[in-house]
């Protein structure tokens, strides 16, 4: 089999793997959490929490490099240049090594300023000193040799890594408890994250040698080139990484303006069970990238598309995003008020507008080219298709059970995040479809797909939550997330399918039909509590499971008979671990 063939095989298997290692890594912390907290008071856990989100900053100086690894290594496979890979890793090592050396050293130079920032008492400073720079020299070290495992991400090879991460996770939950049982308090922490550094890294790197055993590292292969790609292509998904970061806390920054701190922590409330499952679901979505820079594939048409072309393709991406945002505003009552002109002048402006801007664009996109290869549109399908099942299957179960959900997890007086969780549900459950698009353009080097998306998501929340939380409160800022995920993600199918070559009657089908098949057990379960209603938190969440355990079981036997064709079946087969053991 070729190389092609491998790379689209392992496929669904790489994807599994991190699905399965996510939900291990979730389940292990949240059993894990009481324990650290009965040997940790609340202000040690809080300035090991502070620790990650200071280093959360430095993480986001990884995420173009990383994309970089997976989509060059991928290609060097393809085409057979394995010997590119080694410049390729020693490049990024001496990069991220730079950026780790600057970013503690600034961390170390503004210490006394955090301190004070974050009225750590003067008893706890050395204490804090110490965590912060140790964290900080750990996680460099991490950003520093990350690219063994991304490489081994680049030679599809994602199951072998998650074994890896899920192996050292575990092994470093032993070293926590075993340190924090000998009194090493929240240094004990710090001492069991280096530990699993150091296992990952010996393990990702024998695994990269025996996967290539010409990998080497070494200060005469660093080139000029290849630090190019790092700054070029890495720089593209480095802007889209702070976006992404910028757009998951603009509905919290905008709530807890207008609407308050307590607005605030019934959106977190309602938002975690939502945002869980979105971390499950988003998993899956790695292996697309490597799979998509290995396929690659070929254009139709000549057009010729420099940046100043891109750059008004943006704007007129903007403008008609800022008029569609505009529309539905004008009809809410309690913002009428503030309106300069009649909504009867302003409806029909805006609408016009829009349709016009939205016309010329639709002109535009008939001189576009297109991608010339069936593997890349099965991937993109396929994608979609998968991801859509997933996610149908958590976020169908969690808007029929909300209510009980809730009443089960935190008690009866959180009606009103039950409601946000259903809004975030449908928002969340519609924007993941993208992921696996997304990823698929970035292995193919073209993001400027992903860029007009979150273009138009932005500016959309930019306009709507306001407006809806003024208007409505908490519930009106849930759906004008949900509305705006929505519109977002139809306009990148819109463009998407365009460049795929893609009909909208294959897309409904093979995508989004098979979304329907959970609201038959969905329908059930809720009947189930609109029936039987229960009393207390124990019978509550005997409800709940018992619902949840029938969901899953009808739902997989309805996607399995109903949904599912025969090569999908004999895959799914493949990757159960029992018919692996047989064979």
């Amino acid at each position: 089999m070729d190389n092609q063939g491998k790379a689209h095989n392992k496929l669904a298997g790489n994807a599994l793997s991190g699905m399965v290692a996510t939900v291990i890594y979730m389940v292990s912390r949240l059993l894990l959490t009481p324990f650290i907290l009965h040997y940790l008071s609340l202000e040690e856990f809080g300035l090991w929490s502070l620790c990650f989100i200071i280093l959360s900053y430095a993480g986001m100086g990884g995420f173009g490099v990383n994309s970089t690894y997976i989509r060059y290594s991928a290609r060097y496979l393809a085409e057979g240049k394995s010997e590119e890979i080694s410049k390729l890793l020693s490049t990024g090592v001496a990069y991220m090594l730079s950026f780790s050396m600057l970013f503690c050293s600034l961390l170390y130079l503004i210490m006394p300023f955090l301190l004070e920032r974050f009225n750590i008492k003067p008893e706890q400073q050395d204490l804090a000193s110490t965590i912060f720079l140790g964290t900080a020299a750990v996680f460099s070290l991490e950003l520093t040799l990350g690219g063994f495992r991304f490489i081994i991400n680049g030679m599809h090879e994602f199951a072998k890594e998650k074994i890896v991460s899920t192996v050292a996770g575990l092994i470093e939950i032993i070293a926590i408890i075993t340190f924090l049982a000998l009194g090493s308090g929240v240094k004990g922490l710090l001492y069991a994250f280096a530990f699993r550094l150091l296992l990952e890294t010996a393990g990702y790197w024998k695994i990269a040698r025996t996967l290539l055993p010409s990998l080497k590292i070494s200060a005469t292969l660093i080139s000029r080139e290849h630090f190019h790609l790092f700054v070029g292509f890495g720089g593209k998904v480095q802007i889209l990484g702070i976006l992404g970061i910028f757009l998951s806390a603009l509905d919290r920054l905008f709530i807890t303006a207008i609407a308050g701190l307590s607005a605030g922590g019934m959106f977190e409330i309602g938002r975690k069970l939502p945002s869980t499952a979105g971390m499950i679901s988003s998993s899956v979505f790695a292996p697309f990238l490597s799979t998509a820079a290995h396929l690659d594939g070929s254009w139709t048409g000549n057009m010729n598309d420099p940046l100043s072309n891109r750059i008004k393709t943006y704007v007129h991406i903007a403008l008609v995003a800022i008029t569609l945002g505009i529309i539905p505003v004008i009809f809410l009552v309690p913002l009428q008020q503030f309106l300069p002109v009649s909504n009867l002048i302003l409806v029909p402006a805006a609408t016009i507008i829009f349709l016009y801007l939205f016309f010329r664009l639709q002109q535009k996109q008939k001189y576009y080219n297109k991608i010339n290869s069936s593997e890349l549109k099965e991937l993109y399908l396929n994608g979609i298709r998968f991801t859509n099942i997933i996610s149908s299957t958590l976020f169908v179960f969690l808007i029929a059970m909300a209510h009980p959900i809730i009443d089960a997890w935190v008690g009866t007086k959180y009606i009103e995040a039950a409601n946000v969780m259903i809004f975030l549900s449908i928002g969340y459950s519609i924007q993941l479809s993208t992921g696996a698009i997304t990823m698929i353009f970035r292995g193919i080097d073209r993001n400027g797909r992903e860029l007009e998306y979150m273009l138009v998501q932005v500016l959309l929340m930019v306009i709507w939550i306001p407006a809806a939380t003024t208007a409505y409160g908490l519930i009106g800022s849930a759906a004008a997330i949900a509305c705006s995920s929505m519109v977002s993600t139809l306009f990148l199918f819109w463009r998407s399918n365009y460049t795929f070559q893609v009909r909208p009657k294959e897309f409904i089908s093979r995508t989004l039909l098979p979304i329907c098949v959970t609201f038959f057990p969905a329908s059930a379960i809720y009947a189930i509590t609109l029936f039987f209603p229960t009393t207390g938190r124990i019978a509550g969440i005997i409800q709940v499971m018992v619902c949840g355990i029938a969901y899953t079981l009808l739902s997989c036997a309805l996607f399995w008979t109903t949904v599912l064709n025969s090569s999908e079946k004999r895959k799914a087969m493949e990757l159960l671990p029992f018919k692996q053991k047989r064979a």
